[in-house]
């Protein structure tokens, strides 16, 4: 079997969610097209340029069920179409990565310490850590974390590490932070067994 079909046929069980909850209740108008293009779309349907344009920087304000019934379209694409849509996967890998504080930290650290011309102005890296730590002691990103992933089925799971071992072996030196091996670890390597 194909992983694109391993992808696809895990996740057939899964309907595509009315128009009404596609997006999360909290997005405001300002998700109306991605609503639209979503509500006519199957997730077989979806094109790597409609995830590239329209998707991509919006996967937060899909809702639990639309980002499941979504996701293998999203999977297949990120391995299929890698070099077009490689800012789209790194936004994938860390919707699929159970969030951590030490996340956060880590990330504003490395921002405050790029090469000159990339590093972030003197005030900035501790005005962000602050915003960040914030958002995420709200508990907003571990509640969007497991409402879209704690009641996958097994196969479903087991398909999502199949992707994680296939982008590691496939592009794993464009993530010299180990942020696919952090993701498996943290919580798709539960999956292992089935």
């Amino acid at each position: 079997m194909s992983l694109r079909s391993r992808l696809f046929d895990a996740f057939a069980s899964r309907p595509r969610p009315p128009a009404t909850q596609i997006l999360r209740p909290e997005v405001s108008h300002e998700g109306g097209h991605l609503r639209e293009l979503l509500a006519a779309k199957t997730s077989h349907e979806l094109s790597e340029y409609e995830i590239r344009t329209e998707v991509e920087g919006n996967l937060w304000m899909l809702a639990p069920e639309a980002f499941r019934y979504f996701l293998p379209a999203f999977l297949h694409a990120a391995l299929e179409s890698y070099t077009s849509l490689s800012v789209f996967v790194s936004e994938l890998v860390g919707a699929l990565t159970e969030p951590s504080r030490a996340d956060i930290e880590e990330a504003v650290d490395r921002l405050a310490q790029g090469p000159p011309g990339l590093r972030l102005p003197d005030d900035m890296p501790e005005l962000l850590r602050k915003q960040q730590l914030e958002w995420f002691d709200s508990g907003t990103p571990l509640t969007m974390f497991h409402e879209r992933f704690d009641s996958l089925l097994p196969a479903e799971g087991a398909a999502i590490l199949a992707f994680f071992i296939a982008l590691q072996e496939a592009h794993g030196a464009d993530f010299p932070f180990g942020e696919l091996q952090t993701a498996v670890d943290r919580y798709w390597a539960r999956y292992r067994t089935f």
